[in-house]
């Protein structure tokens, strides 16, 4: 998205998280981190997405963590987070390793700093061959929050996004031309200001969350990737020349922070697992 308040709605066509209860499939707690930081814990079926805060989106807050987070960090993670001019950045990408780290060492046993990573072709990171983990996973996050989505041998996306880093309405109408399918773009004409900046944001993490899931990132057309309101999760991937199984993946948009948007996709466990 473009450089990087939350009024829910939309009109027909628009896609929007609930404002309350994300319904029977998700159940949101607070939960406390081995080291005391406070996690929000979504549970899906076949997937857990974790969401901690490194600072405020003015960028204040979290410093006084830092070195709890650079404790699990490689030498290659702490070479990257000393790179960072500006310390919201630094701050927001160790609390991004520290969760990833210590969230998989809860499901295996591998000390938090002992996890090693691989990087494919086209940018998806994974654990090890090394471990032999059927353990995947996708990172984001985005004005100081960062969102952790875990499954166990499905491809899975994650993203999320600070709506107030898409600036004015010029911006938002670009991301509309650039980024949403002609459906879409119908859907979100009828919205305006926030709620319209929101809805295309939201949809934006859809197409990210996807993106992610399949291994392409950025390299696949996002206005080839099209969403609509409907099917079990409440969102429906469309058929598409670059998306020609979109039965094979559950997408959801599940309620976030005040002021921001996520979205989370899976694939499907395959026939007899």
């Amino acid at each position: 998205m473009e450089a990087p308040d939350r009024e829910n709605g939309g009109g027909r066509g628009a896609i929007a998280p609930p404002a309350t209860d994300p319904g029977p499939a998700a159940s949101p707690a607070v939960s406390p981190a081995g080291d005391g930081h406070p996690l929000t814990v979504l549970h899906l079926p076949g997937l857990t997405a974790l969401t901690g805060r490194a600072h405020r989106p003015d960028g204040t807050g979290g410093a006084p963590a830092e070195d709890i987070w650079r404790a699990v960090m490689s030498p290659a993670e702490m070479q990257r987070a000393a790179a960072y001019r500006l310390a919201a950045d630094r701050r927001q990408f160790q609390h991004a390793r520290w969760l990833l780290r210590t969230a998989l060492s809860r499901l295996a046993p591998v000390a938090p700093r002992d996890w090693e990573f691989t990087v494919s072709p086209h940018g998806k990171p994974a654990i090890h061959p090394r471990f032999g983990s059927d353990i995947e996973f996708s990172l984001s996050h985005s004005g100081g929050l960062c969102l952790l989505a875990l499954t166990r041998g499905r491809p899975v996306g994650a993203d999320i996004q600070h709506c107030a880093a898409l600036h004015g309405p010029e911006s938002v109408g670009r991301l509309v031309r650039n980024s949403l399918s002609p459906p879409e773009r119908a859907g979100v004409a009828q919205l305006t200001g926030r709620r319209r900046r929101d809805a295309v944001v939201q949809l934006w993490t859809l197409k990210e969350a996807y993106a992610k899931a399949v291994g392409l990132g950025l390299r696949l057309p996002f206005g080839q990737i099209a969403f609509r309101p409907g099917g079990p999760t409440g969102i429906a991937l469309q058929p598409t020349a670059r998306v020609p199984d979109p039965g094979r993946w559950d997408c959801y948009a599940p309620p976030a922070p005040e002021g921001f948007r996520m979205a989370l996709c899976a694939a499907r466990p395959a026939a007899g697992r």
